[in-house]
Parts: structure tokens; C-alpha cells; sequence
């Protein structure tokens, strides 16, 4: 697995998720922003090229006050009759204990369950990919090396597509302690997308300095044997996500190295879908 070193960019930040483009024109790609690419840039092999993330924080301060019983979806808990898939454990918010996670199937709709340490409940539906299921695990996205009090953890969901491809969202809990999916400043629920078919679209992390930079990757064959590179940083505001100011393009070969750097998840705590 390829693991890049990280430079302050020229672009600045903004706060949290997309995919990368130029700091100017953009055009729109597989459903992230992308930059329009610069005017013949050097050609690099992936291992000598360097992500340029600007260190700032990554997610909001964790609320200090727990939500009047009942006021999350899903308080009551799981519906009898759900299909239960997955259930893992961790802290999901900031409280040093593990929480319970379970994703569940109803009527053919994924859900993701949130069982706090402290009795709390709450539902989310996450109605991504093709399939009645989606695989859930944990990412270490707010990682602060040292920290006296480790950041709670984000909930990955992934929903199966067509062969080669993959949907995916984070899950964090909102003011009120309710898990959701993330979603866009304009209120649509963020989705990204893995793909193995061209254009390659992925998720990267980097990491220095003590934290890791999770950024959306998009590498598209130029017909000569190169790849045109686009990355975009994101980060959160508990459940809204924000993308940073995208990265300057590159030009990289068109090798399958490349295509599993920059289109499935590269380096995070989950595994390459597309080994």
C-alpha cells in the first residue's frame, strides 16, 4: 500500500468532503467537484509524487449535553422483524467507552443502529448501492497522535454497486447524540464513490504530523498512457461534510498500481476493496 508524505498546500482550506479539483475552474466528475486539469503538468510515477493537506481541525468539539430521551430516530430501538447484518463496537461519542453499532436490513433498506454506552439509541437509513446490506467499520478520522482524550470514531458504510465499483458515507452523531449519515452544506446526503472502470475514483488517506487527511481521488486515462490525477481533502462538522480547496492536478502513469492507488480505499483503516 502506497503511503505518500503530506506538504501544506497552495489552495487553503475549507472544512470537511469531495473530490479534488484546481483552486479555479472546476468541472463536475462522477459526482464530486473536480478541477479543470493545469496545462501540461510533469508526468510522475505515483511513489514520488506528494499530497499537500493543510493541518487544521477536523471535527466539531463533542457536545457535552445528552439529548432528552426519545428525541433520536430509532430511541426505541431496532425494529422487530429487521434483518440484523453486521454489529461492531467503539466510540462513537468521545466518552472513552465503546458504543454499539449494528447495521440492519427492513423492507430492503439498509439502516446503521446506534446503542450508546450510556443507553441512548438512534437510527440512521443509509440507502447506498444496490443491495439490502451495507458493510460497516470504524475510521480513525478525527486522529490526534497523543491526544489525552482519543476523538471519537466515524462509521464507514459501504453499499455494493455494479462489479468494480462501491458507494460509501461516514456516520458521526449530530448535536443531539442522533447518529446520521454526513451530508452536504446544501442538505443532500454525501456519497462517494469507488471505482476500478475509468474514470478511477477513490479514498486516500495520508497521514503527518500526528493526524490522518482523508481525501476523495479521481484519475482519468488521457488516452496516452497517463493518468490526470484530481484529490480533494475533506474533513466534518459533526455531520456536515466540507472539502478543502483542491489540490493542484498531476499526471501520472496509467498503470494498475495507479488505478488501485487512486480508485479504491488506499491506506485508511479499512482494507482496498479491490485488492
Amino acid at each position: 500500500m502506497r503511503h505518500r508524505p503530506i506538504t501544506l498546500p497552495l489552495c487553503g482550506l475549507l472544512a470537511a468532503f469531495t473530490l479534488i479539483g484546481g483552486c479555479t475552474s472546476s468541472s463536475t466528475s462522477g459526482g464530486f467537484d473536480t478541477p479543470a486539469p493545469s496545462t501540461s503538468p510533469p508526468v510522475t510515477d505515483a511513489a514520488t509524487t506528494s499530497t499537500t493537506v493543510a493541518d487544521g481541525p477536523t471535527t466539531a468539539t463533542v457536545p457535552t449535553t445528552a439529548p432528552p430521551a426519545g428525541s433520536c430516530p430509532g430511541a426505541a430501538g431496532i425494529p422487530a422483524g429487521a434483518d440484523i447484518g453486521t454489529t461492531i463496537h467503539g466510540d462513537v461519542d468521545g466518552d472513552l467507552h465503546d458504543d454499539t453499532i449494528t447495521e440492519y436490513s427492513l423492507g430492503g433498506v439498509p439502516h446503521v443502529h446506534s446503542t450508546l454506552f450510556t443507553g441512548g439509541q438512534s437510527d440512521a437509513v443509509v440507502q447506498i448501492g444496490f443491495a439490502d446490506h451495507v458493510s460497516i467499520s470504524f475510521e480513525d478520522f478525527d486522529h490526534s497522535a497523543g491526544a489525552a482524550n482519543p476523538p471519537p470514531v466515524a462509521v464507514l458504510a459501504i453499499g455494493a454497486t455494479k462489479a468494480g465499483t462501491a458507494d460509501f458515507t461516514f456516520l458521526t452523531n449530530n448535536i443531539h447524540y442522533c447518529i446520521e449519515p454526513w451530508h452536504r452544506a446544501t442538505g443532500e446526503m454525501f456519497v462517494g464513490r469507488i471505482a476500478q472502470d475509468g474514470p478511477y475514483e477513490g479514498l486516500l488517506c495520508d497521514g503527518a504530523a500526528g493526524s490522518v487527511h482523508y481525501l476523495l481521488t479521481s484519475a482519468e486515462p488521457d488516452g496516452a498512457g497517463h493518468l490526470t490525477v484530481t484529490e480533494t481533502a475533506i474533513h466534518h462538522n459533526f455531520t456536515r461534510i466540507d472539502f478543502d480547496a483542491p489540490l493542484p492536478t498531476q499526471t501520472v502513469t496509467d498503470n494498475a498500481a495507479n488505478h488501485h492507488l487512486y480508485g479504491d480505499i488506499s491506506n485508511c483503516a479499512h482494507a482496498p476493496l479491490f485488492p
